[in-house]
């Protein structure tokens, strides 16, 4: 499959088990109708996310990829990686 944009978006996984990151075509990427997602859970960093996230774009042959994730949850992320400030993405 060779598609121009995939979108990827983090949400919290059930019961405070980590987090999902979804993968999908549209910019409203819901788990169910998602293309693809991942678990992420134990020792969580930026570089994991990162990695994850370019597997994706070779997978799909994307030739860009836009974060959707909700800037509360974005800003929780970066504390937990002892980031200091979130910038905000783009909108679409």
């Amino acid at each position: 499959m060779n598609f121009q944009t995939i979108y990827v978006r983090i949400v919290p996984a059930d019961k405070d088990r980590g987090f999902v990151l979804l993968a999908g075509f549209d910019a409203k990427i819901v788990q169910s109708r998602c293309e693809t997602y991942t678990t992420l859970s134990g020792e969580i960093t930026r570089q994991m996310i990162t990695d994850k996230i370019e597997k994706l774009k070779l997978e799909y042959k994307a030739s860009v990829v836009k974060d959707v994730t909700a800037t509360s949850l974005q800003r929780k992320l970066a504390k937990m990686f002892g980031e200091d400030k979130v910038e905000p993405e783009e909108s679409p």
